[in-house]
């Protein structure tokens, strides 16, 4: 592939499964709707929210609202069951996350920027998909081809910060080190099973491939970089089978295991830690300095700094062990929520309608 360098490139991880869900036809121009028993409060966010459609997208959406919360409120466009469009009642945008075919931009913020970064990283292509999101997490947008399977991630500023897509195959020597990672993160319980996901691409590095193995019991990943197959990320998630359907019950459990983490003592997460990363990673967080989550987001994780040497991000369990090391080599970030894109090469858009 002939990838001219245009733009800072840090490989990462970013769509998740529903990305490959787009829109259906949108009223372009067409007069904003507002509920007429809608408060004047309600209406001002609601015009708002569709202003801020405009600025991203090019078009003008009927809008319909959602949920209205003690401090703000939420929007979706109508036939849209995905979006997320929440403003505070001061009038803030709290957080904006929708779904778009590209064919259906029309002179959005992002357009022309994605349209240039495509045409110079795979020649001859176009997204099929883009999800633009505004939030505390990140600001830009996710673009993606489902035929090619390629994935670009770009910054409110224009930068490209992200580019990954599936191969078919990786090479012999990272095939035969897969089945080998696969088989010591599972105790010798599962030596085969692992499945290609993602190729990481950064100017000048050496490629990095992601696996995944899935159960009904255990999720497990693991990243190799091409050269010297080292473990860049792994990561063992054991499950019981069972999900919390129930809101309050899954803030519950959350709320729980924020408690427990709490009362574990740096010392003994620092402990823990340099055991977990050589038994996953074979790696040795001797002299690096542990700083645990401080946000709402990141209270099971802990970052690992060290002079000269990758950033590692990790996570805690309740009791205290690790089961989930990144190493940042090349400011890379292997660890996101569902990363496949699903579904067939030539999947077409499909409708988000309720």
């Amino acid at each position: 592939m002939n990838r001219k360098k245009i733009f800072p490139m840090l490989g990462v991880a970013l769509l998740s499964a529903s990305l490959l869900g787009c829109q259906t036809p949108v009223q372009a121009d067409a007069p904003n709707k507002v509920n007429t028993n809608a408060s004047q409060l309600d209406q001002k966010l609601m015009q708002q929210a569709q202003d801020k459609l405009k600025e991203l997208t090019g078009n003008t959406y009927t809008l319909i609202q959602g949920t209205a919360m003690k401090d703000s409120m939420s929007f979706k466009r109508e036939n849209f069951k995905d979006d997320i469009i929440t403003y505070k009642k001061d009038g803030k945008l709290e957080s904006i996350g929708i779904k778009i075919n590209y064919e259906d931009l029309t002179g959005g913020k992002y357009q022309t920027k994605l349209k240039e970064t495509w045409e110079t990283l795979f020649p001859g292509e176009e997204p099929k998909y883009v999800s633009i999101s505004e939030s505390i997490y990140r600001v830009g947008t996710i673009s993606s081809n489902a035929k090619q399977n390629k994935q670009v991630y770009m910054e409110d500023n224009g930068e490209l910060h992200g580019v990954n897509y599936a191969p078919d195959d990786a090479p012999a020597s990272v095939q035969k080190k897969a089945a080998q990672v696969l088989s010591k993160l599972t105790n010798g319980k599962i030596k085969k099973g692992e499945k290609l996901d993602r190729m990481f691409v950064l100017d000048g590095k050496p490629n990095v491939y992601q696996y995944k193995y899935k159960s009904n019991t255990m999720n497990v990943s693991f990243a190799i970089e091409e050269q010297t197959l080292e473990l860049l990320q792994a990561g063992v998630h054991h499950s019981n089978g069972k999900s919390v359907d129930n809101y309050e019950e899954f803030q519950k459990e959350e709320k729980a295991k924020d408690t427990k983490i709490k009362k574990l003592t740096l010392d003994t997460l620092m402990k823990n830690a340099v055991k977990d990363a050589k038994t996953m990673l074979n790696l040795d967080l001797k002299g690096y300095k542990g700083a645990r989550g401080t946000n709402a987001w990141d209270k099971d994780q802990m970052t690992f700094t060290k002079k000269d040497a990758p950033t590692v991000i990790a996570t805690v369990n309740a009791d205290g062990s690790f089961n989930d090391f990144i190493v940042e080599k090349y400011g890379q970030h292997l660890s996101f929520g569902g990363n496949t894109i699903v579904g067939p090469a030539n999947e077409q858009p499909k409708l988000l309608t309720n």
